[in-house]
């Protein structure tokens, strides 16, 4: 196999006489997945077959089911150059989602960058929850929205909510735009840092915000401590720095019935309560994940 990821694909040149692989014009489709993943594999990335599918398909313009029936079909020299590209950024643990640009959440196709942080299957659950429970409410406050997934979502699949998202990255903000432009949807994006610059009420203030301890954060995998944004995953006060924030004045941005509904972390949900207790909420509730951990708080 060959070891350095520069020489992979090498393109119309010569190869080394120690290398077995001679030099080929035309790449198929399928010559492409196979080197592909022999070299995701060389790199131990996970899945290595599903990144070449990914990469390939982007490329191509395609859905990575398409690939199955394209296989003897010859790739151009400018998009083997971009699959090259994004096969050496994938090897050096470069999330694929950064890789190519792109994410799924909820059905729906997000723009992403190192400016937020990959949009989760756990906040799925979230974003489900509050739309089975809605009801009449109308307005609704996203903090720490970052690509906007979950702001986005919830107009998408609720037309008739107003939706407002604040962040206090600007660069966040302009991914989360332009999200919102790629879903067709309107959204009030503010930046702000928590309520500092809002002066209305809400039905509904929902958050994601960052809960990671420093002692857990410094064992994350290596994908997410290099490239995923410090700023959106570790919280001061042992991962509860945002949730005593958002709970000491909520009360002000909140119209009456109305609810707070949080993403938490596996270990937090006792301390969280006993914030919201401390902040005069009596109505708290929590929910697991499908893998039996605490990860919905929802407090009336």
């Amino acid at each position: 196999m060959i070891k350095n990821p520069e020489n992979y694909f090498i393109l119309d040149r010569q190869i080394s006489k120690q290398n077995k692989f001679r030099a080929m014009k035309n790449w198929t489709i399928l010559e492409i997945l196979k080197w592909t993943t022999g070299f995701f594999k060389e790199k131990q990335i996970i899945n290595p077959r599903l990144n070449a599918e990914y990469i390939i398909s982007h490329v191509l313009g395609c859905k990575r089911f398409d690939l199955y029936v394209r296989f003897e079909e010859i790739v151009s020299l400018e998009n083997r150059e971009k699959i090259k590209k994004m096969v050496i950024e994938r090897a050096k643990s470069k999330p694929l989602q950064y890789v190519i640009g792109e994410t799924e959440f909820y059905g729906h196709r997000f723009f992403v960058n190192e400016s937020v942080l990959i949009p989760r299957p756990e906040t799925e659950y979230l974003v489900e929850k509050i739309i089975t429970e809605i009801d009449s409410y109308n307005t609704i406050l996203d903090i720490g929205s970052g690509s906007g997934a979950i702001a986005i979502t919830l107009k998408k699949e609720l037309p008739h909510l107003s939706v407002t998202a604040v962040d206090i990255s600007a660069s966040a903000l302009k991914i989360a735009t332009e999200n919102a432009k790629l879903n067709q949807v309107e959204i009030e994006f503010i930046e702000s840092d928590i309520f500092s610059k809002l002066n209305t009420k809400f039905d509904i203030i929902v958050s994601n915000p960052p809960y990671i301890p420093q002692k857990e954060y410094e064992a994350l995998d290596k994908e997410i401590l290099e490239y995923e944004p410090k700023l959106a995953l570790l919280a001061e006060d042992d991962g509860l720095y945002f949730y005593r924030r958002i709970l000491s004045e909520a009360k002000l941005y909140l119209n009456v019935n109305g609810k707070i509904y949080f993403e938490i972390g596996y270990n937090q949900s006792d301390r969280i309560k006993k914030i919201a207790e401390n902040n005069g909420f009596t109505e708290i509730e929590t929910l697991k994940d499908l893998n039996g951990f605490d990860r919905i708080m929802i407090i009336k």
